[in-house]
Order: structure tokens, then sequence, then C-alpha cells
């Protein structure tokens, strides 16, 4: 396959794009909140968590091979620990995101020793079990003392007001960023901001792993359990390990959920089976095994669900679509979601990042450096993806000669 440019990898073209490429993120995460409006700065703050929770599925999934449909319960989790650690005890929020991510962590190990001895569509119904039954879980009446059952819970996040001993501002090292937090325009960049931190914490958590020797080991349980095994990878502490991190990277922003909603319930749409769902979609169409996989699908989910949120009413609808959905009397989001991940499957199986990496060479070409050399990037991977079609190219050539 012929590039029209070719870059080695860590020469100055290459810091060029990916600093240009850092510099278009930091300003789209700063415009937001400075001259964004609230209803921008919380789509993006319910896209962040999307995001953060399709990048702790991705672990699983796109990296170990795992198929899990139960990490709506991981999220619920989150929201649980730190609804019940505020409004029952008492704790900071803040202090609840460690603690929501070891009891998740725990949850996610126990689980995974069951699941270790399936793969497949039963490890599927294995957790898709988990994610029916979680909801239940939580509205059991012996455990309403703690869950607040059917009902939830309500003072789940900072405790902000006029009463004396409220908070109303929030300094950080004598700065007050956010000013009057009892104002909507100061509380939701607040809530946004926290959501940054917490993908950002995901992001890097994972990109840790993955960069690690214990992230090449995933790509080897993912390819091949029985090679993987006989190269003297253990694949029970593998992928318990994997599923630990991912249930605690989960529970992270479900945190952040009851934090911004300040309340929990078992009705909350990412904790019951259509979150899982939702979180497996938005990684699928994004790139399964790709870092920037989940963030493409979920800046896309909650794009397309926001914008098409009011399209019930057909005056609403535009008037070049109106003919394909004025039937519908519910928002058809969901549903050109789910038409456009059936699509994608057939144009682009390796998601939207998948399709990018595959055909990005035939602009743009980068050399990889020597093995031993330097970390693999992503474009790497897409300049070996390249140099190997074309090997097998030739290859099949010779053999039909």
């Amino acid at each position: 396959m012929k590039s029209m440019f070719t870059i080695r990898e860590g020469g100055a073209a290459h810091w060029a794009i990916r600093l240009v490429t850092a510099a278009l993120v930091a300003l789209a995460i700063i415009w937001i909140p400075t001259r964004g409006s609230n209803g921008l700065i919380t789509e993006a703050t319910e896209s962040l968590t999307l995001i953060a929770a399709a990048m702790a599925l991705n672990l699983v999934l796109g990296y170990t091979g795992q198929i899990s449909i139960g990490h709506s319960a991981f999220f619920g989790i989150g929201a649980y620990v730190t609804g019940i650690c505020v409004s029952r005890w008492g704790f900071s929020p803040w202090v609840t995101f460690p603690l929501a991510f070891v009891v998740a962590f725990v949850i996610g190990v126990l689980v995974s020793f069951p699941a270790s001895r399936i793969k497949g569509v039963y490890l599927a119904l294995v957790t898709l079990a988990l994610a029916l039954v979680f909801p239940a879980v939580l509205s059991w009446r012996k455990l309403s003392w703690l869950t607040g059952g059917g009902a939830g819970l309500d003072n789940t996040g900072f405790d902000i007001g006029r009463r004396e001993g409220q908070i109303r501002e929030y300094e950080i090292f004598g700065w007050n960023p956010f000013g009057d937090l009892r104002s909507l325009d100061a509380k939701t960049p607040f809530y946004y901001w926290i959501a940054i931190l917490v993908t950002a914490v995901v992001y890097i958590v994972c990109r840790g792993v993955v960069k690690s020797r214990a992230g090449r080991a995933l790509v080897a349980v993912r390819d091949n359990e029985t090679a993987a095994a006989v190269m003297g990878v253990n694949l029970v502490s593998t992928k318990a390990f994997i599923f630990g991190i991912s249930a605690g990277l989960c529970a992270l922003p479900g945190s952040v959920t009851a934090i911004r909603v300040n309340s929990v319930s078992p009705a909350l749409l990412n904790l019951t089976l259509l979150g899982a769902i939702t979180f497996l979609i938005i990684m699928v169409i994004g790139g399964a095994g790709s870092l920037w996989g989940p963030v493409i699908g979920g800046v896309l989910y909650t794009f397309i669900t926001s914008r098409t949120g009011s399209w019930g009413d057909d005056d609403s609808i535009p008037a070049l679509l109106r003919p394909f959905f004025a039937w519908a009397k519910t928002p058809p989001g969901t549903g050109i979601f789910a038409v456009a991940l059936i699509i994608l499957m057939f144009v682009a199986p390796r998601g939207i990042v998948g399709f990018f990496k595959q055909h990005s060479p035939r602009i743009v070409r980068v050399v990889p450096k020597p093995a031993g050399t330097g970390a693999v990037t992503g474009a790497t991977i897409a300049a070996d993806i390249a140099v190997d079609d074309e090997a097998m190219l030739t290859k099949n050539k010779g053999e039909t000669t």
C-alpha cells in the first residue's frame, strides 16, 4: 500500500501531529465550560461519564476478549457506595471515590473467578444475569435500611445551600474558580470538571495497563488463550486482575453520577441493563481495543441522542428527515444509533478508530521505531496493519503465480 506521505515515529513531524491533537483536545475541554451554555455543559458531563464507563469495559472486552454485559452493576456499585457513604455516614464525596474503586474491584475479582472458566456466549449470559439481578438487590426490602429500597437515597453529593454549614463556594488553594455554587451557572461547570478529572484518571490507568507487560498479556489471551498459557501467561490471575481493574474504574463514573444528580435509585438508566448495553454500543462503534474508541463513541452517542431528543414532536424533525421519522411517537435517537451500529459492522467492523487506523496509511504512513527503542503507539499499530496487509497481498500473488 503506497502512502502520500511518510513520517518517522518520534520525529519532528510525528511530534507536531501529536501536539496539535493534544492542543485541540485541551481547547475543546476548556471552551465547553467557559463559552458553552449550561445545556451543553450538562451534555458534556453526561458524555464524560459514558466515556469513562466504556473505557473501563474496553479493558475487558476490547483487550482481553471477554464479553461482559454486566458493567452497569459496577457503575451502580460506585453510585451506591458514594450515595450510602455521603447520605448515611456523612463522608466527603471525594473520599468515596477510592472506596468505590476498592469495593467494585473486590466484587469484580470475585465475579471473575467463576467467569474465567467459561467464555463466549456463556460468559455473556453470566454477566447479563449480574446486570439483571443488581437493581433487584437494591430494591430488596431487607436491604432498604442501607440502600433506601426502590425509592433510593437523596443528598448523595456536595451539601450546597444557604444554611449555616452548607457549601457555598469551593476553593482550591485559596482560588475560587467557580463562584457561588448555589447558582446554576457555577454548579454546572463544577460537576463538569469533576467528570473531566475522573475521565482523565480512567484514561491514564487504562493506558498504563495497556502499554505495560500486563497489556501484552491481555492481547495474547484475547488472540489465543492456549498459546498465551504456553508462553507462561497465568490465564486466571490475568483475567481476574483485569476484570477487577475494569470493575473498579467503571465504579468511578457511577460516583460522579451520584454526586451530580444528588440522588441514587435502582431506576437510574445507567444502573440497568440498558446502561450496560449503552456502554457496549459506545465502545463497539468507537472502536474496541482502542484507547480513543470509547471517547469517539461516547461523543457521538451523546450528540445523536441529545439532538434527536425532541423528535417525538413531528414539527421538531428537520423537513428533510421528517418522512423517515414522523411516524415515531418517541425520540428515535437510540434507534438511529442502533442502525448506525449495524451499518458500521458491515463497513468498519473494527469501529471508527479501527477504520481510521486501517486506511490512514494511504495518506500518511508512520514508520515505527526499531523494536526495543520506544513504546508502540496507535499510529504504529496502523502502520503495522498496513505492512501486514501488503505482505499478505504479495504472498498471495506469489502463490497464485
